[in-house]
C-alpha cells in the first residue's frame, strides 16, 4: 500500500503541473469571455457577503479535512453541473484524480499503516491540489462568471470569491480612477501580445509599470475597426498578457483598450484605444490570388458571351438586307 499510494500520488503532482500547462496553453478563457456584456451579468453584492460563504473560503487554508472538504466539493459540483457551466473535461478529469487519490491517502495515513513518507506524499499532492484551486481552477472560475455561465451563488458554492469582494465588517472598496494604457504587438499571424501599464497622463513622462494600488484585475476588449463588433472581451490578472485572436481575423484592423477593475462589477473606465492589423498568410495571398482569377475568368466568359450575341445579331441584319 505504502509503495502504490506513493507511486499514486508522485504521478498525480505530476500530472497536475503537466495537465494544468497544456489545458490553459489553449485559452480557454478567451472562448468563454467572447458572450457579450460583462457587465450584464456582473451584479455583485454592495455590502458583505455571508458570513458562511467567508467560512467556507477560508477551508482552503485550514486543517486537511477542512481543505480535502473544498476539494470534494468543488468536483462534486462541477462534476453535478458539468454540462451547463460548460467545465474543460480536461480540467475537471484532473481534479477527479487528484480528489480520488487524496482520499485514499488521507485515509490510509489514519491508520497504523501510514508511514511518513505517506504522509509527506499526502502532504505535497494536497498543497499541489489546493494551488491548482486556488490559481487556475478559481481563474476559470470568475470568467465563466463573467461569461455569464456561472452566477455570484454558484462562484460561492464553489468556494470561491468573486474579485473585490470581502469577508467581515468591510464596505466594498472604492472603483480605481486609474487609467490603463495598454499596448499590442503583432506576435505571428494569429497571437498578439498585450501589455497593460498605469497611464501617467497625456504628454507627461513614461508610464508607471505594475498594478494600481488593490487592483490585481483588469479587462481586455478588441473591436472592430469601426467599434461595432466586439471581437474579444477578457479579465485578467496578468499584465502581460498573450492573445490568440479568433478565425477571419488576418489582413483585418481592430482597436483595443483595457480598463483595471477592482471588482468585476466596476464600470470601465478605458484609457487610450489603439489600433492594428494581423497580417495575411502566405495561404491568404493564394486565396486572393485565386479569388481574383476567378474573377478575371468569370469576366473573360461574359465578355465572349457578349462578343458572340453581338456576332449573331450583325449575320442576322446581314441575312435580312440580303
Amino acid at each position: 500500500m505504502k509503495k502504490l499510494t506513493s507511486v499514486l500520488i508522485f504521478a498525480a503532482v505530476i500530472i497536475t503541473g503537466f495537465a494544468v500547462s497544456v489545458f490553459f496553453s489553449e485559452d480557454a478563457v478567451n472562448n468563454l469571455a467572447d458572450s457579450g456584456d460583462i457587465l450584464a451579468f456582473a451584479l455583485l453584492m454592495s455590502g458583505n457577503i455571508p458570513g458562511g460563504i467567508f467560512a467556507s473560503v477560508r477551508k482552503w487554508h485550514g486543517s486537511i479535512d477542512d481543505q480535502f472538504s473544498n476539494i470534494d466539493n468543488l468536483v462534486n459540483k462541477l462534476t453535478e453541473h458539468q454540462k451547463e457551466w460548460i467545465v474543460p473535461p480536461t480540467l475537471l478529469d484532473l481534479l477527479t484524480t487528484n480528489r480520488n487519490a487524496l482520499q485514499t491517502l488521507i485515509n490510509h495515513c489514519r491508520t497504523t499503516a501510514g508511514s511518513t513518507d505517506d504522509r509527506a506524499a499526502r502532504n505535497t499532492l494536497l498543497k499541489s491540489t489546493v494551488g491548482l484551486c486556488l490559481l487556475q481552477v478559481q481563474n476559470w472560475v470568475v470568467q465563466a462568471y463573467i461569461a455569464g455561465a456561472l452566477t455570484a451563488d454558484d462562484v460561492h458554492s464553489l468556494g470561491f470569491l468573486l474579485p473585490g469582494e470581502r469577508g467581515g465588517k468591510h464596505e466594498r472598496s472604492k472603483e480605481t480612477d486609474v487609467i490603463a494604457e495598454v499596448k499590442v504587438t503583432i506576435i505571428n499571424e494569429d497571437f498578439i501580445r498585450v501589455v497593460i501599464d498605469q497611464s501617467s497622463g497625456e504628454n507627461a513622462g513614461p508610464v508607471l509599470h505594475g498594478w494600481p494600488h488593490g487592483v490585481k484585475n483588469a479587462l481586455i476588449v478588441i473591436t472592430s475597426s469601426d467599434g461595432k463588433d466586439e471581437i474579444y472581451r477578457g479579465m485578467t490578472n496578468n499584465l502581460h498578457n498573450d492573445i490568440k485572436m479568433p478565425v477571419g481575423s488576418h489582413g483585418k484592423q481592430f482597436i483595443i483598450k483595457a480598463a483595471f477593475l477592482k471588482h468585476v462589477a466596476d464600470e470601465p473606465k478605458f484609457g487610450n484605444q489603439p489600433t492594428f492589423s494581423m497580417p495575411l498568410t502566405t495561404e491568404d495571398l493564394v486565396r486572393a490570388i485565386d479569388r481574383q482569377h476567378h474573377e478575371e475568368f468569370e469576366e473573360h466568359i461574359l465578355e465572349v458571351e457578349r462578343q458572340r450575341q453581338e456576332i449573331e445579331r450583325l449575320q442576322k441584319e446581314l441575312r435580312t438586307k440580303n
